[in-house]
């Protein structure tokens, strides 16, 4: 290992408030168990950017472990980053390494299946989420006939957005993150029961973990080997279990093929983009 600088582990994507100890100390264990393990010294670690961009910030050399989602991993971090794997979560949609997404609409809403959502409001995340975007295109690609699908389109900024317009009936339909719905359910159920899901999308590899290219692939085994320890170890067994997770499976580029699979077969049937 070279003396250079590597940033604080971080897992950024499910770091609600409500689960911010949580994240933090199971972030602190990793730490410590990798500073161990690749031999590091606590004068190479850094402080992660919280002021960068999360795009910019996964592709920096001096990333040691953090979390990213599938479509940036096979769209504009492909070949930038090394991929590790996923972590099991243990909501509802969730199997091993793999999730899914629920749609989800207002619990008084008449809406009951896919085919209803035509000329629906929808709302989602990101253009470059898999769970938000790409999961909801494939879902109603073959509805869409190739025409105009929904009413109108909204990007809100995250998952949480999206279930707070929907319930505030800013908009009609939003594809969610099963962990972040599961996440709702138990920690905001003021605003998980004004909602219900009537569908789930395709199930793809979850969102991954990663390190830098600049690690070797000893390295980057350790680093895996190191997660795989303390995702099942009993000493962060109260973090994991608030944050839903029990395991970690490693995967390749390859695993997550799927997620371009999607997107080809919504293009190919005439609806390249969620409308």
């Amino acid at each position: 290992m070279t003396g250079d600088e590597c940033f604080h582990v971080r897992l950024p994507m499910y770091d609600w408030p409500e689960v911010r100890n949580a994240t933090a100390d199971l972030e602190a264990a990793l730490q410590t168990a990798l500073v161990e393990a690749l031999g590091l010294t606590p004068s190479q670690i850094a402080e992660w950017p919280e002021h960068l961009d999360l795009g910019e910030a996964w592709a920096r050399p001096d990333v040691l472990l953090t979390q990213t989602c599938g479509y940036p991993l096979t769209h504009a971090l492909s070949g930038k980053v090394r991929l590790l794997g996923a972590p099991h979560y243990a909501a509802p949609g969730c199997d091993g390494p793999r999730y899914c997404s629920q749609i989800v609409v207002r619990r008084d809403s008449p809406l009951e299946r896919l085919s209803d959502l035509r000329g629906a409001r929808v709302v989602f995340n990101s253009p470059d989420s898999q769970s938000g975007m790409n999961a909801l295109r494939h879902s109603v690609a073959r509805l869409a006939d190739g025409k105009t699908f929904f009413s109108s389109v909204t990007a809100s900024g995250g998952h949480r957005a999206s279930l707070t317009a929907v319930a505030r009936k800013d908009a009609d339909v939003a594809a969610i993150d099963a962990v972040c719905w599961d996440l709702a359910c138990r920690y905001l159920p003021d605003l998980a029961t004004q909602l219900r899901p009537i569908d789930r999308t395709a199930s793809v590899p979850g969102l991954p973990l990663i390190t830098s290219l600049r690690f070797s692939d000893r390295q980057a085994d350790l680093i895996a080997e190191t997660v795989a320890a303390i995702f099942t170890a009993p000493e962060t067994r109260k973090s994991r279990e608030r944050l839903g997770i029990h395991g970690f499976s490693r995967l390749s580029v390859a695993d997550y093929a799927p997620i371009l699979s999607m997107e080809r077969e919504a293009a190919g049937l005439g609806y390249p983009g969620l409308a």
